[in-house]
């Protein structure tokens, strides 16, 4: 009912599913429209049983269903018959039921071969003897591979638990060392903090001490100040009493005043040195202290670089230790690979050589036993042809060896048969059946060197029915004439015609003589692509004299612009063709009637001298 091996024509096919999901989706449509399996309805029944009236009820009235019933036949007709089987056990029990099948099975057998002839109950017989050794092979092949890649399967857990053994353990030595680090850092980190402290209650103190300092000489100049406005207030008050001594105090005053100047520019002098002091010898210590913290921090630098170094050498020898193991696990896996390739090319070449052998699609053959049809393809996997039987057999498509199958030599086309292809008429020269193409000679009338052979498909090839031609004779009271000249031809119409299934366009041609008036007939595309390539040919012209006609399409050549342009070339080409003098050919109307142009040759007068 499906096929593995079906693909897609086009994209809309390419949606369709194929064995295990196209069965598992009419598995879920069958039970979402039928009852269990335990108890059938009506219309399972009727339908197992292919009732008239009840297929006319449900084509009539339900056409969805006996649609969807029909893409499920096999599946109902075999919930029939396991139900059928269910009820047998019930009452005879499982032993009866499978003696009794096993009974039936041997007895149709027997009737089967005692149809046969001896000639084709000893291929029947061979014929499931080496059936029986292929499904034993092929399960014993089975089991073999199951078994090789069960332990493939165990060899490649034992390796991804070694190899997360590795990780888990390169982890925790990475957890370990950064948990190192992180303490080391926190160290440092506490050592920075107590010295920055220290340098910070240091450089209080000091601020303190100089502030001590300042307010002590702002005190003591207060105190002097105040002195010497008290010693002023009492020159004053005896300035009048001691007017003589004035001039001898007041030089005592100005002794005293710089001395104590004297005094105290020394004793700031002091105080400056011992503050120059204090801060040299703070610049000192801070200075040995950055000299510690560089020092502790090159030390760190060079335990980090000397672990990185380490880890760098343990990865370095990690990587060629799994690189050895690679290349080794690469070495194995090439010689099982090549091991396997050559037996794969062994089977291919087996089965290529059998396929080369087999029939190709649309093939004409005959099946053993069973008539006349046609090939639709060949499984070279289980040797065995899918055949179109003829319209005597209803058209059925049927599964058969491949020795069941034999050329049918009387449909194949003999040589020098006119056929119609895609590319026009021509004959045939032979077909391939292992290919299944025809080759065709497209030029018929071409000389031996210069015919043109196109291999086409079984089913583009049809035989050639002569096309009806239409004529209409202006003064029908004349007689017809021994020849009858051409004068002008065009193309006036084009119609589109159908025949044995394939389609054409025929054009009108409109053809003035001297001497029969004006007829008319119609001719294919194809006519006209021959007698420009035997002008072309025979007269050896150049192209540029008479216009070429364009090769014939593939595609496209029903659409009326299409049509068109080939009217109008084909006007152009009739043109010139008719107006060369040195041209000679003709037309055939119908079997009476004939149109010809005859070259026109020059009096030896009009020749012309240079």
């Amino acid at each position: 009912m499906y096929s593995s091996y079906w693909m897609p024509k086009n994209g809309r096919e390419s949606t369709s599913l194929l064995d295990h999901d196209a069965l598992r989706r009419d598995e879920a449509t069958h039970r979402s429209i039928q009852s269990e399996e335990t108890q059938l309805r009506r219309i399972d029944l009727e339908t197992i049983m292919s009732s008239k009236a009840a297929v006319k009820y449900w084509y009539l009235h339900r056409p969805k269903t006996m649609e969807c019933v029909h893409r499920n036949a096999v599946k109902i007709q075999s919930i029939g018959r396991s139900f059928a089987v269910r009820q047998l056990i019930k009452k005879y029990g499982i032993a009866y039921t499978v003696e009794l099948a096993k009974a039936d099975a041997k007895k149709k057998h027997e009737e089967r071969m005692a149809e046969l002839s001896p000639e084709d109950r000893e291929a029947t017989e061979r014929h499931i003897a080496e059936y029986e050794e292929r499904v034993a092979e092929a399960r014993r092949k089975r089991r073999e591979a199951l078994q090789i890649e069960q332990a493939q399967e165990e060899e490649r857990l034992a390796k991804q638990k070694l190899q997360m053994e590795e990780v888990l353990a390169a982890q925790k030595e990475k957890a370990r060392l950064e948990a190192e680090e992180r303490a080391q850092q926190d160290a440092i980190q506490r050592e920075y903090e107590r010295l920055r402290a220290e340098k910070e209650e240091e450089e209080r103190v000091k601020a303190l001490e100089q502030q001590r300092i300042i307010d002590v000489a702002a005190e003591r100049k207060r105190l002097e100040e105040e002195a010497i406005e008290m010693e002023l207030l009492r020159k004053q008050e005896e300035e009048e009493r001691e007017r003589e001594e004035y001039e001898r105090q007041q030089r005592e005053e100005e002794e005293r005043l710089e001395q104590e100047r004297l005094r105290r520019e020394e004793e700031e002098r002091l105080e400056q040195e011992r503050l120059q002091r204090d801060e040299e010898e703070r610049l000192e210590q801070e200075r040995i202290r950055e000299e510690q913290f560089e020092k502790l921090e090159l030390q760190r630098i060079e335990r980090e670089e000397e672990k990185e170094r380490k880890e760098q050498e343990d990865n370095r020898r990690r990587q060629e230790s799994q690189r050895r193991m690679f290349e080794k696990e690469m070495a194995r896996l090439a010689v099982a690979e090549e091991a396997e390739r050559i037996r794969m090319e062994e089977i291919k070449a087996l089965q290529s050589k059998k396929y080369s052998e087999a029939y190709s699609k649309d093939v004409p053959v005959a099946v053993r036993n069973l008539g006349i049809g046609r090939i639709i393809d060949y499984d070279g996997q289980s040797d065995q042809y899918r055949v179109r039987l003829g319209k005597a057999n209803g058209n059925r498509i049927i599964t058969v060896p491949f020795d069941d199958v034999k050329l049918d030599e009387d449909r194949i086309l003999s040589p020098r048969t006119q056929v119609d292809t895609p590319f026009g008429v021509g004959e045939v020269i032979g077909m391939d059946p292992h290919v299944g193409c025809y080759a065709i000679n497209t030029e018929i009338n071409a000389a031996e060197g210069s015919q043109i052979v196109a291999f086409v498909q079984v089913q583009d090839v049809a035989v050639y029915a002569e096309e009806v031609e239409e004529r209409a004779i202006v003064n029908e009271d004349l007689p017809l004439p021994d020849e009858i000249g051409l004068l002008s031809a065009s193309v006036v119409a084009s119609r589109v015609i159908s025949r044995t299934g394939k389609k054409f366009i025929q054009y009108q041609l409109e053809i003035k003589t001297n001497n029969y008036g004006t007829v008319y007939c119609w001719k294919r595309y194809s006519t006209f692509r021959t007698l420009c390539d035997r002008l072309h040919k025979e007269n050896r012209i150049k192209r540029k004299d008479i216009p070429e006609i364009p090769p014939r399409q593939i595609i496209g050549n029903f659409s009326p612009s299409t049509i068109e342009e080939r009217a109008q070339k084909l006007n152009r080409f009739l043109d010139a063709a008719v107006k060369a003098e040195h041209l000679q050919w003709g037309i055939r109307v119908d079997d009476r009637v004939a149109v010809y142009k005859r070259r026109v040759r020059k009096a030896p007068g009009n020749r012309r001298f240079w």
